[in-house]
């Protein structure tokens, strides 16, 4: 549930001299003069002020004791003190100020009235001569009491450019997006948050919360290795979250690495004996990786009296128990039922290999794509072998089908070297001319993957099939390897050839708008991007891309902006599309907000496992616009220290040429 902050003004020592000044005026012995119209001869108005707060206070209290109607009579008491107050002030010619219009805001928002509240704040926010946090957490406090979570967000970022590294801020953010389920917005904050912790307040209130809310935005989006990182961290402060290790037995669960899923699991048993899901997730793990120890561990659950009556874990020990009468029609009215169920479909495909049943290859090749699906890529290809074994000799085409998916469970294990070796006897095996044009294709993209550098022989191959079968894919494919050959005229060839072919494809167009941009051909690199975006209005790529190249150029500074507001509007966890609005701002010499998106930028590099040295550089040029030659410096050093070429003289340059300032 959400908590809004909550910032009470009570200013004691203002109400002190509001009463000292009433004493030492009922002193004065001179004629005594009627200040307001609405107060007797000799109170000054500050009398009205002094009451107006006093009440607030009283409200305040009531509310802690749980005294609601007692607190609303003090509320709307402070009401009329201030109204009475702000008509002396009129009759003086004067407005609110800042202060008293923030204090009616707060009574009327204790009141429920949220017109009037937010009426108020806007009178203290324009009254003030800088935005406080106390008035912008009002703010949102007014739209959060209208349950208008959208409203309260736009509050808060509208004047986050005010307090980029505020913790407050960063975590109410991250915590408003989150409860509106937009997890990309929620990870960005969080992920500045904490930046901010590690780096300013390392001893923050929001330090685990940080964590375990990263942890699950990570698992949530699909980054289960960074999911780990964080909820590790969480871990290791709060030792006996039941959900966060279940959470991280189901990240390496998802991994594969069934190893560390039981870990966590068995922490679970031992923590909490009483615990269900963990059994089941357990049980389930064991019949699927260990299956010769799965009939003890179904014992164990038999004596623990943890086997329910329904569900798949019944399923699972009649069939570690050796018993399988009527259990195919059984695990099929599951499957019907739970058609995302792992462990359920493996138990079919090993009772119909028991039963000889005909439809044994198209349920083996089910289950394999259904384990390949939750990335048990070894029990996918564990599947798949057993399912080509049972293949007779004249079944070759269907030994090709099961090669080819083999190749791609051992290219997700990475193991490329296997892949080319099992796509190659696929390619041999086969007579379907399409399909052996299908396989090249893969084999040719094979050579391009990992560290293999064998750019030369994938176009080898594609330059033979494109001979025999020219079609946009493999014109593409070539265009690619053409690219990381740095032959980049040929690249472009290529995407036109593919181009000329399928016309509307927005990718193509991209692909080559980079390969033009290599040449510094602009004017054909924004024709392409543009082509881009306008065959697809959700290319953030394209849009980034563009909006870069103006920023470098410095040139049509406001579509430049458009273009990365929305690219970030779709992905606003995109560091590289974070720097790119940064360096917008920074050419606009608007280099607030410039740091607020480079630091976003920054730290959601780190969240992502790698330090960009572009974006520490453009940090250093902001606070070196900013006259902040220090740390200018640190940012350009650590800029250096990541980048990989062997010298960056303009980076060196520029570092020798801040020092020498500093130092005059």
């Amino acid at each position: 549930m959400f908590q809004a902050i909550k910032t009470v003004n009570r200013p004691f020592l203002f109400v002190f001299f509001c009463f000292l000044s009433v004493s030492t005026t009922l002193a004065d012995s001179k004629p005594k003069l009627k200040e307001c119209s609405l107060l007797e001869p000799g109170v000054p108005s500050e009398y009205l002020l002094s009451r107006a707060i006093q009440e607030q206070i009283d409200g305040y209290q009531a509310n802690n004791r749980k005294k609601t109607t007692e607190a609303k009579l003090s509320f709307e008491t402070s009401v009329s003190f201030l109204d009475k107050y702000h008509e002396c002030q009129k009759e003086k010619g004067k407005g609110p100020t800042a202060q008293t219009a923030e204090i009616q805001a707060q009574n009327y928002l204790e009141l429920t009235n949220t017109n009037k509240a937010w009426e108020w704040s806007e009178i203290a926010k324009q009254n003030s001569k800088e935005v406080t946090k106390e008035i912008v957490i009002l703010q949102m406090r007014i739209r959060l009491r209208e349950q208008d979570l959208g409203k309260a967000t736009d509050v808060l970022e509208h004047d986050l450019v005010s307090f980029p590294n505020d913790p407050d801020f960063l975590y109410l953010l991250g915590n408003l997006y989150f409860e509106r389920k937009m997890w990309n917005q929620s990870l960005l904050y969080y992920t500045a948050l904490s930046f901010v912790i590690e780096r300013r307040d390392n001893h923050s209130k929001y330090k685990n919360i940080t964590s375990k809310s990263l942890g699950e935005l990570n698992y949530k989006l699909d980054y289960p290795k960074i999911a780990i990182k964080r909820y590790n961290e969480y871990n290791s402060a709060i030792k006996n979250d039941m959900e966060v290790l279940f959470r991280l037995a189901q990240i390496y669960f998802v991994l594969g690495d069934f190893k560390m899923s039981k870990h966590y699991l068995e922490q679970i048993r031992e923590k909490n004996s009483r615990d269900l899901d963990a059994s089941h997730m357990l049980a389930e793990i064991i019949f699927l990786d260990a299956r010769d120890l799965a009939p003890q561990f179904f014992l164990t659950l038999k004596n623990e009296k943890k086997i329910p009556k329904d569900g798949i874990i019944p399923l699972l020990y009649q069939l570690v128990n050796g018993t399988t009468f009527g259990l195919d029609e059984k695990l099929r009215i599951f499957i019907k039922a739970n058609p995302g169920r792992l462990s359920p479909r493996v138990a079919l495909l090993e009772v119909a290999e028991k039963n000889n049943d005909p439809d044994y290859e198209q349920l083996n090749a089910e289950t394999a794509q259904y384990a390949y699906e939750y990335r048990q890529y070894g029990l996918a290809e564990k599947i798949l072998r057993r399912g080509m074994n049972r293949l007779k000799e004249n079944q070759t085409e269907q030994r090709v089908n099961y090669l080819e998916k083999i190749s791609s469970c051992q290219e997700m294990f990475g193991q490329w070297n296997h892949s080319i070796l099992t796509t190659k006897e696929a390619i041999t095996l086969s007579s379907d001319l399409e399909k052996k044009f299908r396989l090249r294709f893969r084999l040719a993209y094979l050579y391009l993957q990992g560290n293999l550098k064998k750019e030369h022989v994938s176009v080898g191959i594609l330059t033979d099939t494109i001979n025999e079968n020219p079609n946009p894919t493999h014109y593409y494919l070539r265009g690619l390897a053409y690219f990381q050959l740095e032959k980049y005229k040929e690249s472009i060839h290529d995407y036109s050839e593919a181009i000329r072919m399928e016309p509307n494809n927005p990718n193509l167009y991209f692909y080559r708008a980079s390969a033009f941009d290599k040449l510094k051909q602009f004017s054909e690199t924004e024709s392409d991007l543009k082509k881009t975006i306008s065959l697809n209005p959700n290319a953030s790529n394209a849009m980034n891309y563009l909006g870069y190249l103006y920023a470098e150029k410095n040139i049509h500074p406001e579509e430049a902006k458009q273009l990365l507001n929305q690219a970030i509007s779709l992905e606003p966890d995109n560091p590289a599309y974070q720097d790119s609005l940064g360096w917008v701002h920074y050419r606009k010499k608007d280099y607030n907000l410039a740091l607020l998106h480079l630091n976003f930028a920054a730290s959601l590099a780190l969240e992502r496992g790698f330090e960009d040295p572009v974006i520490y550089e453009h940090l250093g040029d902001v606070y070196l616009a900013k006259n902040d030659p220090v740390n200018a410096v640190q940012f350009y050093k650590l800029s250096l220290s990541k980048d990989k070429q062997t010298s960056n003289k303009d980076l060196v340059s520029k570092i020798k040429r801040v020092q020498k300032e500093i130092s005059e």
